[in-house]
């Protein structure tokens, strides 16, 4: 036989000796030893899920603030409940324990509550009493245009209205004292007004912030409801925001600034408490200056009055002008009308 025949002889073995291993092991075993052998599939892996679970001992109304006090871990989802476990941190974090969870247990729904407002206060900083909620009443100019949001911290501002009285001399008059002819000097007495403006808290910590309800579109307006609340901290504006200016009779309407007043619940100690009490109580202006991001540093400051603004920063003071006299000719005679000099052409 030629040595092409050979070939195609052994490729074709090749071909059916393959066929016939695929074939069998497609089919699989059948029997070993005559006992007939059935296949066996391999178990389905269960897969892992994320479950928040406590990192320490969480006793009863304590408030989950940070991960320090909770972690993820993952487990079989056949052990996850969706109704009752937790699978973020996010939706853990800010909650109220109101029983007692064990290290390493995971936390259940049913463990936690929505905090009320004297669980959200601060805890106290060292040297320092723990803060108290209080409640101040801004708008758009003295809220910072609406940008301040839970967690920011503020400084607060007082301008305060002092009055000063002053005895001007105006003259001299002769009166008989005791039998006696004495010289009385006449004094004018004025009480001239003198702003003082000094930052009286700093950083405080603002917890909430409550708007007023928006009305619904189809409901009856409220007597005076967009009259906002008397607070002598809320700088006059009208009714698009703006502020008023008092030397023109109204403000702005072309802006868009948040309209309305809103309350904002800030974590002050007493004597901050007492110091922006007593602003109020004098109608002094407050406004709240928005801190940057991590800005814990607390800032000296002289405040600001007319003499230290000459005294300290350099602001010139005017010297006082001598009057100009009028003469009854320059008061009572007429100016004659004066004509306009002619075009000229270039």
């Amino acid at each position: 036989m030629r040595r092409g025949g050979v070939l195609i002889l052994l490729i074709g073995l090749i071909f059916i000796v393959g066929a016939g291993l695929v074939f069998f092991f497609l089919q699989g075993p059948t029997s070993i030893g005559g006992t007939p052998v059935e296949a066996t599939e391999l178990p389905t892996e269960v897969p892992l899920v994320e479950v928040v679970r406590a990192r320490i001992d969480i006793q009863a109304n304590t408030l989950i603030s940070d991960t320090s006090q909770i972690e993820i871990v993952k487990i079989s989802q056949d052990q996850f409940n969706a109704d009752k476990d937790f699978s973020s941190l996010t939706d853990v974090l800010g909650k109220l324990a109101i029983r007692q969870i064990l290290a390493e247990q995971p936390i259940e729904k049913a463990d936690l509550t929505d905090p009320g407002l004297s669980q959200q206060i601060p805890t106290a900083e060292a040297d320092r009493a723990r803060d108290k909620a209080y409640p101040f009443i801004v708008n758009n100019l003295s809220g910072v245009a609406d940008q301040i949001k839970p967690g920011d911290f503020v400084d607060v501002v007082a301008t305060f209205n002092l009055l000063r009285r002053y005895s001007y001399p105006t003259g001299q008059t002769v009166e008989e004292i005791a039998g006696q002819q004495v010289p009385v000097l006449q004094r004018e007495l004025s009480d001239p007004n003198f702003n003082a403006t000094k930052t009286i808290v700093q950083r405080a910590q603002v917890i909430k912030i409550i708007r007023p309800q928006v009305a619904a579109p189809d409901s009856t307006p409220e007597p005076n409801a967009d009259t906002p609340p008397q607070s002598s901290s809320l700088p006059q504006v009208d009714a698009s925001g703006q502020p008023i200016n008092p030397a023109l009779g109204g403000g702005d309407t072309t802006g868009s600034i948040t309209q309305g007043a809103w309350t904002l619940i800030l974590a002050v100690d007493n004597q901050e408490i007492e110091l922006m009490e007593f602003a109020l109580a004098t109608n002094s202006r407050m406004i709240l200056v928005l801190r940057g991001a991590g800005d814990s540093t607390y800032e000296p400051t002289i405040g600001a009055t007319f003499d230290l603004l000459v005294s300290e920063f350099g602001v010139p003071l005017p010297q006082n002008l001598p009057p100009n006299v009028i003469s009854p000719d320059q008061a009572f005679t007429p100016e004659p009308t004066r004509t306009p000099a002619p075009t000229r052409v270039p």
